[in-house]
């Protein structure tokens, strides 16, 4: 009968719930409804408020055009880094969720931007001469050339953050007895390297000079020859004693192109050196020189060099043939 007259199922509970005083078991027999959706109905009248009446937002979903998907891609690829999803909404007047799906539709995916170097072409131009001044004579000159660099470290970031471990156990880590930061200078070359300056302080010319002196013997015993070079990059403290470097120390300094780490082997190095110290776990200041004098002399041996400047060799060629562009890794 209700069905002929065309009373819906919502009224219909509602006579028989309030008027027939039925059960809503017996109501879900009677409308063919679950009886979940009855106890939701119920929740719905105990606020007050009447289960016939469709709140805004429910309902059939809205039907998006390929006028509206389009114009929403138009925005993303006009202002990549300024569109949010809140600004494309109030644009549309769709859910920031409707939004998410057509552009994951669209094949579009949030990921963070990309913050790699990108070089201007005077910056390439300059990559590119001094990846083919280091390369001639067969890169005679690569190998005849100190790199060298300063590293920060500090003791809380050079601990281990995983182990095995049984894993119904929850393991705590041991925590360092105080937290440091040291800063390390070493110079390396395919015939070895000198020991490692260990610091506190940042680096200034004063300090900056004292490290020369202590180690510049170093390097003159790895090539009694007399002839090898010194790279180093554009920090202030390199620049402001360049000409102490050539004219009192009689070093032949070879400057590193701007914004170009890429190209001075040292930095694997560090990366390396900071992954065995970060094995080693240290839990004090004490440890922690420990351990990166120990892990800079086992890595800088000179049979461990030659592999390293060999690959370099092959990183500057890579260099001149990506025409000065960042290098990949």
């Amino acid at each position: 009968m209700c069905e002929k007259f065309g009373i819906d199922y919502k009224t219909r509970f509602l006579v028989l719930y309030f008027d027939a005083q039925m059960d809503i078991h017996e109501i879900s027999k009677i409308i063919s409804r679950p009886v979940r959706t009855m106890r939701h109905w119920l929740t719905v009248i105990k606020k007050g408020e009447d289960i016939r009446i469709v709140k805004k937002g429910r309902g059939p979903k809205r039907s998006i055009t390929e006028e509206t998907e389009n114009k929403i891609i138009q925005m993303v690829n006009e202002d990549t880094e300024g569109t949010s999803l809140r600004k494309i909404a109030a644009r549309t007047g769709l859910a920031h969720s409707t939004i998410s799906g057509i552009l994951a539709k669209k094949g579009f995916k949030y990921k963070t931007f990309d913050q790699s170097i990108v070089f201007e072409e005077d910056e390439r131009m300059i990559r590119v001469d001094f990846c083919k001044r280091m390369l001639a004579d067969e890169g005679n000159l690569i190998y005849k050339t100190f790199y060298s660099d300063e590293m920060g470290i500090e003791l809380s970031s050079a601990r281990k953050t995983k182990g095995w471990h049984n894993p119904s156990e929850k393991i705590k880590r041991k925590l360092a007895t105080e937290n440091t930061k040291l800063s390390c200078w070493g110079a390396i070359s395919a015939k070895g390297a000198t020991s490692l300056e260990i610091y506190k302080k940042g680096m200034n010319g004063d300090l900056f000079r004292q490290v020369i002196e202590n180690h510049k013997e170093e390097m003159e015993n790895l090539y009694p020859e007399g002839e090898f070079y010194f790279i180093q990059d554009n920090h202030p403290t390199h620049r402001m004693n360049e000409d102490w470097m050539i004219q009192e120390q009689k070093l032949e300094i070879i400057k590193l192109p701007r914004r170009s780490p890429d190209l001075n082997i040292i930095e694997n190095l560090w990366i390396t050196l900071k992954d065995r110290v970060k094995r080693d776990a240290p839990m004090n200041e004490k440890e922690l020189r420990v351990s990166l004098l120990n892990n800079w002399m086992a890595l800088t041996k000179p049979e461990r060099m030659q592999p390293f400047f060999e690959g370099l060799q092959r990183r500057y060629k890579e260099c001149v043939a990506l025409d000065g562009h960042k290098l990949p890794g």
